[in-house]
């Protein structure tokens, strides 16, 4: 955006005043906003949320095209690129800076023609007076071009009384008067007509003061107005961007900065819900497991952090430093590629290929857990979709919350065990839950290890993998565009996948496809059915002994010479050296199609 545009924009906001007559044309006179009655918003979390996201703290439009160009040049998925503060022209004007973002719709158009949206940064603060306290940060003159309006109209809560906060001070926008909440939104209009696809909501109301506040609607707790926040936000955007075209990026349970833990966006309303600002280090995985498992357990479905860590300083004694560490940052990223949200964002603006030690290292673990999380995106939208449908949330703790530190070993859906490495040793005790068999993930192939019992100091052999673990009678359906993982041969860009460990109990598997409908996924040992297959598919079935055959509804299929060959076939099979997994092609079907296997 021009600096031009910038200031017709703001204009044209200067013309919402607080009057009673019809919204205003310009030359006339101030007018309020006409009230809207919002529905309530729809709980779910759009498919590409699930792509890997990138945020820096200082950033500018220069910047943010060589950060999202510095990932994909490198064959780093990314999905979703959040622009944190500073952008605005001040806090929280909602007005791009032309000076920081020149064009800042078009940078918006040509990230979208790349398959990256754009997510902005606010908090629900209008500022008296404003300051950026991190290096490279911007200068303020005066208070935010819409804070003497919101004052003039009386859109504050406290009557605009202004509290100190990490950028300044400002008034708490008051979301339970009606038309504060109207004026709020015409405001953030023209940001989705930029095409911008959500808002990272910080906590800006942790700073308020008066618990309870007084707002249009009299008294209400801290609790009932950070509720309140989230959820206007999320209906606005929800209603004007579409269910399917935007997010609001939210804090679930958090304990930071020395302010006593609670929930903050209700789970209806978290769409996304990080754990964000703790320290790079092992205290501060700890932490963001921590955050993660009460998020969880309290019904919060698309839950992750900030991979690596944010602060590199202690976040109770900001004199106090937290050096870098590249074995907390590689195994910190493991764990977030195998949680449903995966964020890189850190204070020190590090990206893979900037690392302080092992950049080269870095990049290719980096490239294989996002190509991992990117592939795995089918698996968690059904996920969350199961959730918001009344089923379980994705991610499941094990053990009660007493039993959390120092373990914090988790369930993905019905199909992983995860494992976090905690420390600089590398190795740990792996307790595998009863009733089930276990696969290493680093060894599809080998022998399953019996639920129940505790596998002694695992070492996976490297910095760049955690203990992980797939568990009998997992369906984890993929879309694979590339050999990186494993999945994938040479021809099977854009292929459909369906990673599959049949068990003699039998399982089953929702899989809601891109066109959202339904695609229901059987399998038991010997046997997979599908009831359809939008596009060609691929099972890769874990056996125990290599079948002799493998039919389609009962008609035989041939076997191929190797899987390059299976990938460009209509349909056949393909058994690898060990016998252990089978590769089999089933044809695009609105009808269900069986698989035996003998």
């Amino acid at each position: 955006m021009t600096r031009a545009a910038a200031l017709a924009v703001a204009g044209s906001l200067a013309l919402l005043g607080c009057g009673d007559s019809e919204p205003a044309e310009p030359g006339d006179q101030p007018c309020a906003p006409k009230v809207q009655n919002l529905p309530e918003p729809v709980r779910t979390t759009p498919r590409w949320a699930f792509e890997p996201w990138i945020s820096k703290d200082i950033s500018d439009g220069p910047d943010t095209y060589a950060f999202v160009e510095g990932f994909q040049s490198r064959d780093i998925p990314v999905g979703v690129v959040v622009l944190d503060s500073p952008w605005e022209t001040n806090y929280n004007s909602l007005i791009p800076n032309p000076e920081r973002y020149p064009d800042f719709e078009k940078m918006v158009a040509d990230l979208s023609d790349r398959g990256v949206r754009v997510v902005l940064w606010t908090t629900q603060m209008i500022n008296y007076n404003s300051f950026d306290l991190e290096p490279g940060g911007d200068a303020y003159d005066g208070p935010s071009p819409n804070l003497q309006e919101g004052l003039d109209c009386g859109y504050f809560v406290e009557d605009g009384d202004p509290f100190a906060w990490w950028k300044g001070q400002g008034a708490a926008l008051d979301f339970f008067n009606p038309r504060a909440a109207e004026w709020w939104h015409r405001q953030q209009k023209p940001l989705f007509d930029m095409g911008v696809s959500g808002f990272k909501l910080d906590f800006g109301e942790e700073y308020i003061t008066k618990d309870p506040m007084q707002t249009a609607a009299g008294a209400i707790t801290k609790q009932e107005y950070s509720e309140r926040y989230y959820q206007d936000f999320l209906k606005y955007g929800q209603l004007t961007r579409g269910r399917d075209d935007f997010v609001t990026m939210v804090r679930p349970y958090d304990a930071s900065y020395g302010f006593p833990g609670r929930f903050f966006a209700r789970p209806e309303h978290a769409p996304v819900a990080w754990v964000g600002d703790n320290r790079r280090d092992w205290l501060g995985l700890e932490d963001a497991l921590d955050h993660i498992f009460r998020s969880a357990r309290a019904g919060y479905v698309v839950v992750g952090s900030d991979l690596g860590g944010y602060l590199n300083v202690n976040d109770l004694n900001v004199l106090e430093e937290v050096p870098f560490s590249q074995e907390t940052f590689a195994r910190w990223t493991a764990v977030a590629a195998m949680t449903p949200f995966m964020q890189l964002h850190g204070r020190a603006n590090l990206a893979p290929w900037t690392m302080p030690v092992r950049a080269d290292e870095t990049v290719v673990l980096y490239r294989y857990w996002a190509q991992l999380h990117h592939e795995m995106v089918p698996y968690w939208y059904s996920l969350a979709e199961r959730a918001y449908a009344g089923g379980p949330v994705p991610l499941t703790p094990i053990g009660e919350e007493k039993d959390w530190a120092g373990d914090y070993r988790y369930l993905i859906g019905d199909a992983f065990l995860v494992a976090p490495i905690l420390d600089d040793a590398g190795v740990r005790d792996v307790p595998l839950p009863a009733g089930s068999r276990w696969l290493s993930w680093w060894d599809l192939t080998g022998a399953p290890e019996d639920g129940g019992k505790t596998l002694a100091q695992v070492d996976v052999g490297s910095q760049a993998r955690i203990p992980l673990f797939l568990k009998e009678g997992a369906i984890v359906p993929l879309e694979v565009d590339g050999t990186l993982t494993g999945f994938g041969a040479d021809a099977s860009k854009d292929a459909a996948m369906v990673l599959l460990w049949p068990g003699p109990t039998g399982s089953e598997f929702t899989l809601v496809d891109a066109d959202k409908k339904s695609t229901q996924i059987e399998a038991k040992t010997g046997s997979v059915t599908l009831s359809r297959a939008r596009t060609a598919v691929t099972l890769v079935i874990r056996v125990e002994t290599a079948p002799s055959s493998v039919s389609l509804d009962q008609q035989p299929l041939e076997a191929v010479a190797d899987r390059a060959a299976l990938a460009s076939a209509e349909r056949g099979y393909f058994v690898d050296a060990s016998g252990r997994l089978a590769y089999v092609k089933l044809p695009a079907s609105d009808a269900a199609q069986s698989v035996e296997l003998k």
